[in-house]
Formats: structure tokens, sequence, C-alpha cells
């Protein structure tokens, strides 16, 4: 027998990312299945090194080394993403943004590497680069054309079987990717609880097919989604990328479900660290959220 886990919901307007170039009516189907807002982003890693100035302490060094860092990130950044938003005739234009202290690069983590034999000191440090893209109407059916599209950035679609729900109804959620990725999706409660739905302990699955919908839940799960009071905000996060994640701090509840133990606001950059980039590689990084209504009826 099925156990049954229960989710909340409220309601928050589509979010419309804008992009130039292009207008036209928005498509009822294709609205239905775009996220209600979505944060795109480039992490790659550098190498620094840093000599020690005369008198220098280990937090000056370290903020010259980020400084660094930031700077390469950046470059490199805007170079990945100029090859990346050029699709079958259409220049996809982007905006990089700000982190809330005004920089364009948010520091994942930071792994010392101790002086080298020159005496300077070296740091892997790895960096993410935050973009919207601009000039399309998001809901619009050409834009998800050209965003399904292989040659476009990382994207991916999470709607569900309807906007709003009354007690004792069951949530579907659906999925999709325009190029194959590894993923998380989690549901976070009304109270801010977070719950892992896939992978879970039943269904290990985290690597998906690029055009292919997935269903959650689905064969091999072994719970249901199943709405009951009280009422509030249900939200639904994947998390994308073109390498592998991992979701760390987790503890297994309901019929193979992992919960996390930690703070909502520390998910989304536990599972952006948790990115290993090779060499002087990068991922690119999709964070796409539905949100969904629970009514009384």
């Amino acid at each position: 027998m099925k156990k049954r886990i229960f989710i909340f919901f409220v309601f928050l307007p589509l979010l419309f990312l804008i992009s130039a170039g292009i207008v036209c009516a928005a498509d009822p189907q294709a609205e239905a299945m775009a996220p209600d807002l979505e944060t795109r982003s480039v992490i790659q890693s550098v190498d620094v090194y840093a000599y020690p100035g005369e008198g220098e302490k280990a937090k000056q060094i370290r903020g010259k080394m980020l400084s660094r860092a930031r700077g390469r990130i950046l470059e490199r950044a805007k170079k990945y993403l100029d090859s990346r938003t050029k699709i079958a005739g259409v220049n996809l234009e982007y905006q990089i943004i700000e982190n809330k202290a005004g920089r364009f690069v948010d520091i994942l983590k930071v792994e010392d590497r101790g002086a080298d034999n020159k005496g300077r000191y070296h740091a892997r440090i790895q960096g993410e680069v935050k973009y919207r893209l601009k000039g399309l109407t998001y809901g619009d059916d050409k834009l998800r054309a050209v965003l399904m599209k292989h040659a476009a950035p990382l994207t991916v679609d999470v709607w569900t079987d309807k906007r709003e729900y009354g007690e004792g109804e069951r949530v579907k959620i659906f999925f999709r990717g325009n190029r194959d990725f590894y993923g998380k999706i989690v549901r976070v409660g009304a109270k801010g609880k977070v719950f892992q739905l896939l992978p879970n302990n039943y269904r290990q699955i985290s690597f998906f097919k690029r055009g292919k919908t997935y269903t959650i839940p689905d064969e091999g799960d072994r719970f249901d989604l199943e709405v009951h009071p009280p009422f509030g905000v249900e939200r639904i996060i994947i998390y994308a990328s073109d390498l592998p994640l991992s979701l760390r701090n987790m503890k297994t509840v309901a019929k193979g479900i992992y919960a996390y133990r930690g703070k909502e606001s520390s998910l989304g950059k536990s599972v952006r660290k948790s990115i290993s980039i090779p060499g002087d590689g990068a991922a690119e990084f999709c964070e796409s959220v539905r949100k969904i209504k629970k009514v009384f009826k």
C-alpha cells in the first residue's frame, strides 16, 4: 500500500522572462509548461596564485585571491555565454545578474592548496555567474521552441496537471529538458520543510534524457502526492546541470523520500557546491520552480 505524502500550496503569478527580437501571442500550452521562475547560471573553477606582500596577513592574501578569481570567472562566463546564445539564426541576448553585494560572481567554495615551490599561495576557487535571457516573452510558444533546441542553454520545463487542488486530490508533476541533464527534484512545503522526491530510495534516477517527459510519482515510486490541509505554499524545484549533482545532509523518510536536514536558505547553494568542475571546464546550471495553489473546495 502506498504511503500518502501531504503537500500544501498558494498561488503566485507566472514570471515572464523577456527576450529580444520576437513578439507573438502566448500559447496557452507553452505557458502552462513553462516554469514560474527560472534561474540560469554558469559555474566554473579556477586556480589562482598570489605572492604574499610584506606584512600581509592570511585574510588579505585570501581577499586578493578571491578578487582575481572573480575577475577570471566572470570573463570566462561571458565568453561561454556568447558561444551558447547563438541558435539557428536567433541571437538570445542575456544579462548577467548582480548579487546582493553588488558583485557578478558568487563564490561557492574555496579549496586551499597551500604554498607552491615558488612561495606562492595556491587556491582552487569555484564561482557562479547568474544571468537572465532577454527579449522574448517567456510563455511564447516560439521561445519554448527555441529553448528546447539542443544548442540552446540548458533549459528544464516543469509543470503539473493543474494549477489548483482541493483536499484529497493528487498532484502529478512533469518535467523535461532540452539536453541530457543530471537533476534533483525537491518540494518545499508551507513551513519550509524540504523533501527530495527524485531520486529516492526506490527510484534511483538522477540522469534524464533530452526531450523525454518524466513524471512524479511514476512506476517505482512508493508514494502519492495527496493534498491535505493546512493550506499554504508548495513549490516544486528542479535543480539541473550537465554535470552530476549531489545533495548532502539528507535522511530517508516516508517510503524512500529524503528529507533535507538543513535550512531551506542553504539548499540551492548546497546543490551548486556539489558540482565537481574538471580542469578549466564549465557547468551549466538551471533551477526551475513550479508554484501551485491549494484552495478550499
